[in-house]
């Protein structure tokens, strides 16, 4: 590291050596900043899209879960609907047996219908035959006979139509719950082709998120490489400049020995930096540092020694670091 007067290092600084060496590793600051950015992004970018295909992937196998559920349950209804119908021909069965004897019965009680009002008839006449009590006394208790068989036959047949008429109702019920059941088999049929349409596009659409995740992480790889070589040209250019300057070159700031005070050095700033210090940094400004603290505590550039270098005076440091004029300080009255 080389001492030099600050009027020779600006002179240094303004000349056209150092401004094409300034140039260039401006450039290469700037392409290492464009490859990190790219590089960070592009792997947030393959990250997400990885993190995007699993979730179609998973959201693809849900789908087919829902579509085998719906088959399951497509299969029930129509075990059931079977069941159903099974049970409605049964009961048809069952329904033209009590139909039968519900009609037998009918004929029956047609037939009783008929003696009845024969039984009337022959009442109806003897009763005129003063004579005949006897005769009287045998048709009123054939009438009897024929009213008791008559509203026996015809209470039977009420149960029977009755219990016809509940058969009957029990038919259509069944076959109304088997016709329900089929129409859900065909809709849980088609709802799981359509579920599994939507699997099939999600697995689709998690392979092409696959496939673009990994097109992502090869161009984040391919940035990554361009930010190394672009760093491989920044650190390259800063031994060039240590070779061809003199001066100790750091991350942030090239430093020239103090001509006058071992204890100090010139800092000149390779960037800008407006919070990251006791003043604001400008890229190329030059400024004064002690040995101890460096650039933790930078003071404008100039002529002689440093405030902070004299023992005791702390003048310049309060100046940055303490209260500002006006403001009162701990202690004042």
């Amino acid at each position: 590291m080389k001492s030099v007067r600050l009027g020779d290092l600006r002179e240094l600084l303004h000349g056209s050596p150092f401004s094409n060496w300034w140039t260039e590793y401006r450039r290469a600051t700037g392409a290492l900043h464009d490859a990190s950015l790219r590089a960070e992004d592009l792997v947030s970018q393959s990250e997400t899209m990885l993190v995007r295909s699993e979730l179609a992937q998973r959201a693809a196998v849900d789908a087919f879960s829902r579509a085998g559920d719906a088959d399951d349950e497509g299969s029930r209804s129509g075990s059931e609907a079977q069941v159903l119908e099974n049970r409605a021909l049964e009961l048809v069965g069952e329904y033209e047996d009590q139909r039968i004897r519900t009609s037998d019965l009918w004929v029956r009680l047609g037939g009783a219908e008929r003696a009845l009002e024969d039984r009337r008839e022959g009442a109806s006449r003897t009763g005129k035959n003063r004579d005949g009590a006897k005769v009287r006394a045998q048709a009123e208790a054939a009438l009897r006979v024929a009213q008791r068989q008559h509203q026996e036959l015809k209470e039977q047949y009420e149960a029977e139509d009755r219990k016809r008429s509940r058969l009957w109702d029990e038919v259509e019920a069944a076959w109304a719950a088997s016709f329900e059941r089929s129409l859900l088999v065909a809709e849980h049929g088609v709802t799981a082709r359509h579920i599994r349409r939507e699997a099939e596009r999600l697995f689709e659409e998690a392979e092409q998120r696959r496939g673009r995740a990994k097109q992502l992480a090869a161009d984040a790889e391919a940035a990554g490489k361009e930010r190394a070589e672009a760093e491989k040209r920044r650190v390259a250019l800063l031994a060039e400049a240590r070779a061809s300057f003199g001066c100790a070159a750091g991350d942030r700031f090239l430093y020239w020995r103090h001509p006058d005070d071992k204890r100090a050095a010139w800092a000149v700033a390779l960037a800008d930096d407006r919070d990251g210090a006791n003043v604001e940094v400008k890229a190329l400004a030059v400024y004064m540092v002690g040995r101890q603290r460096g650039v933790a505590f930078l003071e404008p550039a100039r002529e002689g020694l440093g405030l902070t270098l004299d023992d005791g005076d702390r003048r310049f440091e309060e100046y940055f670091l303490g209260p500002r004029k006006g403001a009162r300080r701990d202690g004042e009255a």
